[in-house]
Parts: C-alpha cells; sequence; structure tokens
C-alpha cells in the first residue's frame, strides 16, 4: 500500500483544461487523462447511464480494458453500485468480488479499483473509473481526491448540460419540434462549407393555409402544422433535415442527391402522404402542399444559390396551382433576375432608372382619348425588360413597399402634371395607378396619394386608385382603411382585372368602388361563348344603377370593341387602342389627335368621365 498525502489540491493545468472544454465530451475526455496523472492509478474511464438500468463507457484514459460504448448493467457493476449509491467505492482486490465487470479488468492485468459517482443537485450524472496493477493501491486520500474530482466534473457537465438545452430549444421549432428556421438554415450551410455531397433541397409551403387559420382558428391550424411536420419527418432518413421557415413554410435538405431523384419521391411522397385528411373534432382538413426541388449540380454549388433556384422553384409550383416543380434552366435565370433586383432596386429608384409607360382609355363608341392607366418598367442594362409583375413581387418580398408607394404616385402625379401642360385642352386628363393590397395596408399610402397630387397642382380625382380584384382585401384591415381615407378624399377608386378573383360582388358592398375593369378573359371570351356576352352585358347594366363606371380591359380587335359597346360598357383599353409608351409618345399621340380635329371638343374629348 502507498504511503498518503494530506494533500487533495488539484493540478491547476487539470482546472484550466476543463475551464476551457467546449462541450460535455470534452470535459469527459480531459477528467479520464488526468485521473491517472492525478491519483496515480494505470488505467481509466468514465461511465454513463444508458437507458434506465445500463451505465455505457464513454471516455477511455491509459490503454484500453473495457472498449466505449460498452454496456455495463447497474445491478451487479462495481460503476453501478457506485452510481445508485452515490458513494465512492474502493475495491483492493479485484480477485475477491463478484462485479460484472471484475474478470475483464483482471484480464487486462488490473488487480484494483476505485469508482467516484458524479453527482448534480441529487442527481447521478455517471461515474469517473479507475484502476491499478496493485493490489491495495487506493487510499483514503485517493476516494478524497476522486470525490473531489468527481464534483466537479459533475458542475461543469451540468453546466454544459444547461448550454446544450439552451442551445436545443434555440434550434427547435416551438410548434413542430422540427428545427427551427435558422437552425436549419445552418445545417444547409454547413454541408457545403465542409466538402459538399451535391444535396437537394426542398421548398415547402401548404396551400390554402390561411383559410384553415381564418375559418377554424390557429388552434387548429397550429394542430394541422404539427401533424403535416409528423408525416413529412417520417418520410426522411436519419442523414436528412427538415425546418420549419415560420407560418408554413418548411425546408428540406436531403444528402448526396446530386441528380435529384430522391428528393423527388420524397416530395411526392409529402405531397400524398399529407393529403390526407386530418379530423379536427368534425372537420376533416385535407392539407395541400406545393413543393419546389433544387438539386447541386457540381461542388461550384452554393448554398444560397440552391435556396434561391428551391424558392423560385416553388413560386414556380404554386403559380402553376400547386403540386412539385424543380428548379431548371428558366427558373435559374428568373432566380438570377430576382437576385439582380433585389441588390439594384434601390439604386434604380434613386438614378431614375425605373419608369412609368401610359396606355390609353378611350371611349368605345368614339374612339376619343379619356385618359390612360400608368405601369411601370425597368429597363436592365444586361437583363433587359423586367416584368412588372416580378418587380412588383420583389419590391412587396424585399420590405420596399413604402420607397416604392411613395416614389410611384409622386412620379404618376407629377407625369399627370407635365402632361397638362403640353396637352391644350387637356385639363381633364386623368391618369390610374395600381395599387396591391400590401400597398395599400401601408400606413403611409393614403397620405402619399394625397400628398403626391397636392404638391403637383392636382386635386385627388385626377389620379385613379386601381385594385387589383384578387387583393383579398379583407373588411377592417389596413388597406381597407386606405380606400376608405382616399375616397373620402374625393379620389376614385377603380376594381382592376374584375372577374378574376373569387369575391367579385361583395367588393361593390364592402368597399367604396367606382369604377370596374372587366378583365382580359371576360373580354376574349365574348367572340365565342354567347353566355359570357350576357354575363357581361347584365354586369354592365348592373354597374350603371348603382353608378358605377365601366372599362372592357385587353381589347385587341374591332370585334371585342363592338361587342363591348354592345354589352353597355361604355370604355376600354388594350392594344387595339394603343400600346403602352412613354409620356413622351402619349403627349405625341394626343397631340396628333388634337392635330387631326382641329381643336374642335377636344376638351370632352379628352376629359375621363367623374367616376363617383
Amino acid at each position: 500500500m502507498r504511503a498518503e498525502s494530506g494533500a487533495i489540491a488539484l493540478p491547476p493545468g487539470f482546472i484550466e483544461e476543463i475551464a476551457r472544454a467546449g462541450d460535455q465530451a470534452e470535459v469527459l475526455r480531459i477528467a479520464a487523462e488526468w485521473l491517472p496523472k492525478i491519483i496515480g492509478g494505470e488505467r481509466s474511464s468514465v461511465s454513463l447511464p444508458h437507458g434506465d438500468d445500463r451505465l455505457s463507457i464513454h471516455a477511455i484514459g491509459g490503454d484500453l480494458v473495457m472498449q466505449p460504448g460498452a454496456d455495463l448493467p447497474i445491478d451487479g457493476s462495481l460503476v453501478g453500485a457506485a452510481f445508485r449509491s452515490q458513494q465512492v467505492l474502493v475495491v483492493g482486490d479485484l480477485d475477491g468480488t463478484d462485479y460484472v465487470e471484475a474478470p475483464v479488468l483482471r484480464s487486462g492485468g488490473l488487480r484494483s479499483a476505485i469508482v467516484a459517482p458524479m453527482v448534480s443537485n441529487g442527481r447521478s450524472l455517471g461515474t469517473l473509473n479507475l484502476g491499478n496493477s496493485q493490489l491495495g493501491w487506493f487510499t483514503a486520500i485517493d476516494e478524497q481526491r476522486i470525490s473531489a474530482i468527481a464534483s466537479l466534473i459533475a458542475s461543469f457537465m451540468n453546466v454544459h448540460e444547461l448550454a446544450e438545452r439552451e442551445r436545443t430549444r434555440a434550434a427547435t421549432d416551438d410548434l413542430t419540434g422540427v428545427m427551427a428556421r435558422q437552425a436549419v438554415l445552418d445545417v444547409v450551410g454547413a454541408a457545403f462549407a465542409s466538402d459538399p455531397k451535391l444535396p437537394s433541397l426542398l421548398f415547402i409551403d401548404m396551400d390554402g393555409f390561411k383559410t384553415v387559420n381564418d375559418t377554424y382558428g390557429h388552434q387548429a391550424g397550429d394542430q394541422v402544422l404539427r401533424l403535416v411536420a409528423r408525416r413529412m419527418e417520417r418520410l426522411l432518413g436519419s442523414s436528412d433535415a427538415l425546418g420549419r421557415l415560420g407560418g408554413d413554410e418548411f425546408l428540406v435538405m436531403i444528402r448526396e442527391d446530386p441528380q435529384g431523384d430522391r428528393a423527388a419521391a420524397v416530395a411526392e411522397a409529402m405531397v400524398e402522404s399529407c393529403a390526407m385528411p386530418i379530423a379536427l373534432g368534425a372537420v376533416r382538413i385535407a392539407p395541400r402542399l406545393s413543393i419546389g426541388i433544387a438539386s447541386a449540380e457540381d461542388a461550384r454549388s452554393t448554398a444560397g444559390q440552391l435556396l434561391l433556384d428551391a424558392d423560385q422553384a416553388l413560386y414556380s409550383a404554386k403559380r402553376g396551382g400547386g403540386g412539385i416543380a424543380r428548379a431548371d434552366a428558366q427558373i435559374r435565370s428568373r432566380a438570377a433576375l430576382v437576385a439582380v433586383i433585389d441588390r439594384e432596386i434601390d439604386a434604380a429608384l434613386e438614378r431614375g432608372l425605373l419608369d412609368y409607360h401610359y396606355q390609353p382609355i378611350r371611349c368605345l363608341a368614339t374612339g376619343d382619348l379619356l385618359g390612360a392607366e400608368a405601369l411601370v418598367r425597368w429597363n436592365h442594362p444586361e437583363y433587359g425588360a423586367v416584368p412588372p409583375q416580378l418587380l412588383l413581387e420583389r419590391v412587396e418580398a424585399t420590405g420596399r413597399v413604402d420607397r416604392f408607394t411613395e416614389w410611384s404616385l409622386n412620379r404618376v402625379a407629377g407625369d399627370l402634371a407635365y402632361a397638362r401642360t403640353m396637352i391644350a385642352s387637356a385639363g381633364a386628363l386623368t391618369f390610374s395607378v395600381n395599387l396591391s393590397r400590401p400597398q395599400l395596408a401601408w400606413t403611409g399610402c393614403a397620405t402619399s396619394f394625397i400628398g403626391s397630387c397636392n404638391a403637383h397642382g392636382l386635386e385627388t380625382r385626377d389620379l385613379i386608385a386601381e385594385v387589383v380584384e384578387s387583393s383579398e382585401i379583407q373588411t377592417g384591415d389596413a388597406a381597407e382603411a386606405t380606400l376608405r381615407t382616399l375616397a373620402g378624399s374625393g379620389a376614385a377608386i377603380a376594381l382592376d382585372d374584375f372577374g378574376t378573383g373569387h369575391n367579385a360582388l361583395g367588393y361593390f358592398t364592402r368597399f367604396p368602388i367606382h369604377a370596374i375593369k372587366f378583365d382580359r378573359s371576360l373580354v376574349r371570351a365574348m367572340a365565342t361563348d354567347d353566355k359570357a356576352r350576357r354575363i357581361l352585358t347584365a354586369l354592365a347594366s348592373m354597374s350603371r344603377d348603382l353608378g358605377i363606371v365601366t372599362l372592357a380591359e385587353g381589347v385587341e380587335t374591332q370585334r371585342e370593341r363592338d361587342l363591348s359597346a354592345a354589352a353597355g360598357i361604355p370604355h376600354g383599353q388594350g392594344w387595339h387602342f394603343g400600346h403602352p409608351s412613354s409620356l413622351a409618345g402619349l403627349i405625341t399621340l394626343a397631340r396628333r389627335e388634337l392635330d387631326a380635329s382641329s381643336g374642335a371638343g377636344i376638351a370632352a374629348r379628352l376629359a375621363l368621365p367623374t367616376l363617383r
């Protein structure tokens, strides 16, 4: 037996290493390496709980006797006895014991052992284990030392356990239990940061989820999200990742899927699985998914590119009515354009690179010019004409609604004021400007509209606010408040694309509407469908009874013009009456018509009817 020394102070180097450890595994490795140095044993290990009735070996110091991962029962083992009793146990001669691990230790040349439980707040976290080849090696001082070490290790393990819980909580979506937004994005980024394995991404969105929340309440919506997440999770492999980006959007990463074949199979399985009805009391809801798929083509692919491709593929899927879409050359081209728009739109606004073109509005009976609709244009030096709808989508998606709306209202008002000074007898010329629901919901919209008119010497009735009929403006929301403020100031409200949404007739009773513009699809249908003609005739008659002005959009032929006029629609626009042109082009057109008529009746001809 060794002579005892009264010193039980722990080496500073050991404490410093433990304090620098980044996680529990490193704490345990350091403990296993230092135990023989501090106490004088030869071989050490750390055991941790594995299930309710077993302990497994994790960290090893010195030559291996028991392999990492080896399991020992709590009942009947030396480590289990220390773990359960929360007392340091010393065995002077392993030959005289029947502990289950004793034969393995003896075969490894060990004759004595000491085991200390790591205890924190009354809970056993595991054990520190040390063996020696000499009989009766461990002393009372060794018991004190290993007890102090075990207490220190338990404290640090507890700290790391709490930190890991916080990290897990932050990395987990509270509602669904899958990864949170930043966590899954970090996983995707990490897949590219080191040795890319050419993964695929699935960008997933639930169609019509807002209706579930609005109709059945947010608790029902939350339950649907939880069940859909579980269904999707069951279809993934252990190396795949699923995270909720927010709302009803999810992101899936499929590892090592360069051709996207597995991603396509998973997407189809998800659409099928999630479409199974969910029973919420007496209500059955069948969720529908739209999924965009993007696959890394080679090692040059980046996480950002793949995310953008998947996002654009999802957009393509939703434009097609739902289902699955895979990123292709066309979608990637659009994604590149989206990136350009997002990056350059601020500079384009500052430098005056965005412009407005104007499409004439005419009297169907006489062809007289009455006004024009303002249509935004951006001719990019590299990509050419930027699709207006895409530009507006990015304005809304990137939080630039306020800036763009203020610019557009001021620009159109300024253009109208200038046109009136350049065209004789054009004092009643009126321009209309499109306003989406997000633009109307901006709290400064009405103020900007009225202020732009005042700044350019116009009355509010000189600008017509065109609202897309499918904008889903709800009673009581901010967009409705803007409409009522504008109407109260004397501005006219026109309902654009009438007939493409689901609540067309409801708009008349819920919102102040002064004019409606029948969508191109309805106008075109009149040429071949007598039912369409009768419907438009009835709608035009109803509008007259309500004091609402009507206009036919997309008139491209003389027949469509004649049919629209016969249906009782007095005004129209479309290529038959003139393509959109620059402000200078519109002024030239108006002047040419003025000269052709020798000035007779021009004031009446250019005056847009009052929309009240």
